[in-house]
This record gives structure tokens, sequence and C-alpha cells, in this order.
């Protein structure tokens, strides 16, 4: 596994799965860069947005990284058409990588209230 001894999914207490950090990240930190599986025209619960009409389905593990308005890793589009995480705030080992869905979607359909 290629992030071994990096990142983690693991149980969160609310949310399911969630991806962590297995080490510590600085504020500017490559966490891990995506590959897109598939890439659709129409959303899914699993897709991100990369494009005005383009959803990507990511590889593992960055498909468990869950939403937060307090996000702690912003993205980058990367060359493996989906995008590439890096740290916004540190990020102690053992944390939980969280990402505002709204930085890349247009319109975000599943979440009422702000995690």
């Amino acid at each position: 596994h290629r992030y071994s001894n990096i990142l983690e999914i693991s149980s969160t207490a609310d949310r399911g799965r969630g991806l962590f950090a297995s080490k510590p990240f600085q504020v500017g930190d490559l966490v891990m860069s995506a590959t897109a599986r598939s890439i659709s025209a129409s959303r899914d619960s699993h897709s991100v947005q990369t494009g005005w009409d383009t959803h990507a389905t990511m590889d593992l593990p960055a498909r468990f990284i869950n939403h937060s308005c307090h996000a702690n890793v912003g993205v980058r589009d990367n060359d493996k058409g989906a995008f590439a995480f890096f740290a916004v705030e540190e990020i102690d080992e053992g944390g939980e990588l969280l990402l505002d869905y709204e930085t890349f979607e247009y319109e975000i359909g599943s979440m009422d209230a702000c995690l």
C-alpha cells in the first residue's frame, strides 16, 4: 500500500470511516495525490467535481476523506484526473484529515449542516 505509515482508513465517532494521519504534517506538506478511477458527467455520493461537467471517483484512500467547514487539507488539480491534497493546518499524528467539499463542488446536495 503506497500510503502505509502515512495515512490510515479508520472508523470515526460519528461519520463511519475517515482518513487519519499516521505521521504529522506541516502547513504546505503534500499529504497525498489521488488518481481518478473513473470520470463521468454525472455526480454520485463518492465523486468529486473536477470541472463544470466532470466528476471523478478517486482511488483509495482519498475517497474516505470527510467533509468539514474547518478543513485541515486543501486541494489542487493534479495530472491524474483528481486532486493533490495539501495540509492547510498542522495535522498531528492520529488526526483526521478533513476537507471542505464546497472548495470543489458547485452544488452540495447531501449535507444540510456544516460539520
